[in-house]
């Protein structure tokens, strides 16, 4: 396991390293992965916020990226007049309430500041990075340990609360689910603007909706507290614009 930063900062994610293998897949095919760097963590509240001002959206916030209420207690909110506030002392939190949309935008700017390609994973490439070099049926094993991975909670905890997997990975079990870049689409290939969300959430508690290979799809555009984010950088830079991919 690589490690490409130090630990988790209020500002930028750390990366781990999750080596070449066979991704899983439903076709007769298989197919490979080069290998790939993955957030260890979910993005955290703290880091979506100064990501948030270094974009000018906390004065604007742009409904079709992210949705906050107003309360106190829920990490980002909306305050008068319509900018977005921290509640600091929760920046450890992973960060919801951000759509699909804006969880690619926040990748997107990502990429600008690191140089590296940065995304959402695909499905397939969650799956082989949650279920290690094991192939584990959920990310720490293949018993489900309920105290570890759902405790009964009325929200989602600090990010950092399970253990590592193989790869360096964790919280890919629980706590929220994680967008991925997979669109539903019709049997013809029309989208249907609905994403793959991966790894279970505390608002499930049946075993079989944490497993690696589960797969359930949200709204692009929903903004809810159980759904996060955790970026992909890619071993190969972006290209230029205007040039080929």
């Amino acid at each position: 396991m690589t490690t490409y930063d130090s630990p988790p900062s209020a500002d930028m994610p750390c990366f781990v390293e999750v080596p070449a293998g066979e991704l899983p897949s439903s076709g007769a095919a298989p197919v490979r992965t080069p290998g790939f760097r993955l957030a260890a963590l979910p993005i955290t509240i703290g880091q979506y916020w100064h990501y948030l001002v270094a974009q000018g959206l906390r004065e604007k916030p742009r409904p079709e990226l992210h949705a906050f209420p107003t309360g106190h207690g829920t990490g980002l909110r909306a305050a008068p007049p319509g900018a977005v506030t921290l509640d600091e002392e929760l920046s450890g939190l992973p960060v919801t309430r951000v759509t699909w949309r804006g969880a690619v935008a926040y990748c997107d700017w990502l990429t600008v500041r690191t140089g590296a390609h940065c995304r959402l994973p695909s499905a397939a490439e969650w799956q082989y990075a949650a279920a290690g070099p094991e192939r584990l049926r959920w990310s720490l094993g293949n018993e489900f340990d309920r105290a570890t991975y759902a405790p009964q909670a009325s929200g989602p905890r600090p990010v950092g609360a399970t253990p590592a997997n193989a790869f360096g990975l964790r919280d890919l079990t629980g706590n929220v689910f994680e967008w991925c870049e997979d669109e539903l689409t019709t049997p013809s290939g029309e989208g249907l603007g609905s994403r793959v969300i991966k790894g279970g959430a505390y608002t499930v508690r049946n075993p079989e909706s944490f497993e690696n290979a589960t797969a359930f799809t949200a709204d692009e555009l929903s903004t809810v507290p159980y759904i996060g984010f955790r970026v992909l950088c890619a071993r190969t830079r972006p290209a230029p614009t205007g040039s080929p991919a």
